[in-house]
């Protein structure tokens, strides 16, 4: 793929109707070691989170204006054809081989200590994994992974493929953020997953392997099992780039013969749960956990909360630096893009937590909160 067809697959996903339009933030994923991973029953040695993604500086600013001036709600009000909830992220995988870690726009560079140019036929994808909100209830949270570039997904389920690696990865391999966990490692493990695109009904087939997982386990609530649902259907459709069902099966039975998983029905197909509900109202795009910075900083993110508004600022043993709102947005049913660039300069050199806070219009002091911990060179 060259750089025009880039730049035009790019622009296209920007205005597109599939899982939304935060593609900035996807090519300049921060730079991380690899994830932990739970020994699985395929062996798939190759799993990271590629270091020091951007995309050059001219294909970035379109990106950014695109993204910015282009992604309202459709006629649902979704932002979605499907008329699912859609939460503004993107995570259709996009080849990176002409990427380096370099200055986001002209104006508001983000620069990284090690910044290793992106290996060619590399991508970028979004895994879910649970958190809490600032009530204490179970919500999901994103993450970007990387690895080969991949097929989407394979009607057959041999794996291989964009929508298995990011299931497996959702069941499997521990969040780069400690504040995240997937619960499923110590309950189930995948056996296929599969999407060919087409028939009716247009649904994601996620075969678990048997492993006495119909009942939700005493120490989990109802809440926090169908929160591992949606885990697994957002970060599916994800991977696909749209918003279908997800049909669960167990033990290579059929569809029905397993009515129930943790509790839940899965007699018929799960759709996306509504974003507002399921979602944490704030999230941290970039930089990734660990990411060493310095000059300038850019973070992304997205948001929902009351008048938009979130604070994004610098935090270390108890003092806060660098606090800069900004406005993402409200209602709408989904999730709305913000950017703010930190002058690192104004700090001294060392751990910080990044803290993204949205405005707490209830008074309850409990408002959504995002963190990383980065390290300021």
């Amino acid at each position: 793929m060259n750089d025009d067809d880039q730049l035009r697959r790019l622009l296209s996903d920007a205005v597109s109707d599939i899982e939304p339009r935060d593609r900035l933030a996807e090519i300049r994923a921060s730079v991380h070691p690899d994830p932990q991973v739970v020994p699985m029953s395929r062996p798939r040695p190759w799993l990271y989170a590629l270091s020091g993604a951007v995309a050059s500086a001219a294909v970035i600013g379109v990106i950014a204006y695109t993204t910015n001036a282009l992604s309202g709600p459709d006629s649902n009000g979704t932002g979605l054809g499907a008329g699912q909830a859609g939460d503004d992220h993107s995570s259709a995988p996009v080849s990176t081989a002409t990427a380096t870690d370099s200055a986001a726009t002209p104006t508001s560079p983000s620069t990284a200590t090690s910044s290793p140019t992106v290996t060619a036929g590399t991508q970028a994808y979004a895994v879910y994994y649970v958190g809490a909100n600032g009530a204490g209830k179970p919500v999901l949270f994103r993450e970007w992974h990387r690895g080969p570039q991949l097929p989407t997904a394979d009607p057959a389920g041999n794996g291989d493929d964009v929508l298995t690696e990011a299931v497996s990865d959702a069941m499997a391999s521990l969040p780069l953020d400690p504040d995240y966990r997937t619960p499923w490692h110590d309950l189930a493990t995948l056996d296929h997953a599969s999407y060919g695109g087409t028939g009716a009904p247009d649904t994601v087939q996620i075969a678990l392997e048997d492993t006495g997982i119909a009942d939700r386990p005493a120490d989990m609530t109802p809440a926090e099992a169908r929160a591992a649902l949606q885990q697994l259907v957002y970060t599916a459709q994800g991977a696909i780039g749209k918003r279908v069902p997800v049909v669960f099966t167990v033990g290579r039975k059929p569809p029905g013969a397993h009515p129930t998983l943790l509790g839940v029905d899965i007699s018929q197909p799960i759709a996306n749960a509504p974003m507002l509900g399921t979602l944490s109202l704030v999230n941290i795009s970039s930089p990734n956990e660990g990411t060493k910075v310095s000059g300038p900083l850019t973070v992304t993110g997205v948001n929902n909360a009351f008048e938009g508004t979130v604070v994004v600022y610098l935090e270390r043993n108890g003092k806060k630096y660098l606090q800069t709102p900004t406005i993402g947005g409200q209602g709408l049913h989904r999730l709305f893009p913000w950017t703010v660039t930190l002058d690192l300069s104004k700090v001294q050199p060392g751990e910080y937590t990044l803290v993204a806070r949205n405005g707490d219009g209830s008074g309850r002091g409990h408002p959504d909160i995002d963190t990383r911990t980065i390290q300021v060179t």
